[in-house]
C-alpha cells in the first residue's frame, strides 16, 4: 500500500491453520479472517494468525470491538490489519485509532513481550515505531449512516483503508446486490474520491474478472476469492465435468 501498488487479498472462512497457511503461501498480500460472522476460539485465532505469517501474508482480522482489548491482543499476536465492520460515525473511528496506536499517534498500552515485538527481542522504541508504521486500519463503509462521514474518516490520521461492503451497503439501501445502481455507484465514488484526496486506499471485494473494472473506478485493495468459493466452485465444476463425461460415454 505504501508503494501505491494494487493489493490482492483472499478471505478464509474455515478455521483450519493449514488451509490458511496454504492460501497465504500462494502469493496473496493479505488473508482476511472474519471474527464478525464466526465465533473462533482465541487459541485457534492465534494459530490462524501464525499460519498467515508462515505463509508470508499479512493477517487481516475483521472484528467489531466492545473494548480496546478486543483489538490489542490481535495485534500482539501478530495480526497486521484490523478491519472494523458496521461503522456509523467518525467518533467510533477516533476511539479505535487511540486504542491501536502508540503515543504520539494514540493511547495504546505497552506490553512488549509478544509475537509482535519478536517476544521482547525488539527495543521498545523500535517496536512501537514499527507497530505504528506497519499495522494498518481498515474501516468498512457498509452502513448508510456512515456515508456523510466518509470524507472525514478518510482524513483521519491512523486510518489507512476504506473498505466498501457492497452486500450490507446495498441491503441497507433496499437495493441488495445492485452494485451498478447509480445511487450505489455515487457512494463508491465518494469513497474513492475521499481516499485519493487524503492519500488513503479504497478497497472492495470483487470477482477476479472484475479487478480491472474496480481498479478503473479507483479501488486499489481488492479481495478476489475465498476458500468457500474455491471449495464450492471447484467441487461443482468437478462434479459437472464428471457427469458430463458419463453422459457422453457411448452405451454398450
Amino acid at each position: 500500500m505504501s508503494r501505491g501498488e494494487t493489493v490482492l487479498c483472499a478471505k478464509t472462512c474455515y478455521q483450519d491453520p493449514e488451509l490458511v497457511e496454504l492460501v497465504a503461501s500462494l502469493g496473496f498480500d493479505g488473508v482476511w479472517i472474519c471474527m464478525e460472522h464466526k465465533r473462533i476460539d482465541p487459541a485457534t485465532v492465534y494459530s490462524l494468525i501464525q499460519a498467515c505469517r508462515l505463509g508470508g501474508a499479512d493477517a487481516i482480522m475483521r472484528v467489531k470491538p466492545s473494548n480496546y482489548t478486543d483489538l490489542l491482543w490481535l495485534l500482539e499476536s501478530g495480526a497486521r490489519g484490523l478491519m472494523i465492520p458496521r461503522v456509523t460515525h467518525i467518533d467510533e473511528v477516533r476511539w479505535i485509532v487511540d486504542a491501536i496506536k502508540f503515543h504520539p499517534q494514540g493511547k495504546r498500552g505497552y506490553d512488549g513481550i509478544h509475537v509482535e515485538s519478536n517476544f521482547g527481542a525488539m527495543k521498545p522504541l523500535d517496536y512501537m515505531a514499527e507497530a505504528n508504521r506497519e499495522n494498518f486500519l481498515m474501516i468498512q463503509i457498509e452502513e448508510t449512516e456512515v456515508v456523510p462521514h466518509i470524507d472525514a474518516i478518510a482524513a483521519l490520521p491512523g486510518v489507512d483503508v476504506l473498505f466498501v461492503g457492497p452486500g450490507d451497503l446495498t441491503l441497507g439501501m433496499g437495493k441488495f446486490g445492485q452494485v451498478d445502481d447509480p445511487e450505489v455507484l455515487s457512494i463508491l465514488k465518494k469513497v474513492t474520491d475521499a481516499c485519493q484526496k487524503h492519500g488513503k486506499i479504497a478497497a472492495i471485494p470483487c470477482a477476479p474478472d472484475q479487478v480491472k473494472k474496480y481498479q478503473d473506478l479507483g479501488f486499489k485493495f481488492l479481495n478476489v476469492i475465498s476458500d468457500f468459493r474455491c471449495v464450492s466452485n471447484g467441487a461443482k465444476q468437478a462434479l459437472a465435468t464428471a457427469q458430463g463425461t458419463l453422459a457422453s460415454k457411448p452405451k454398450a
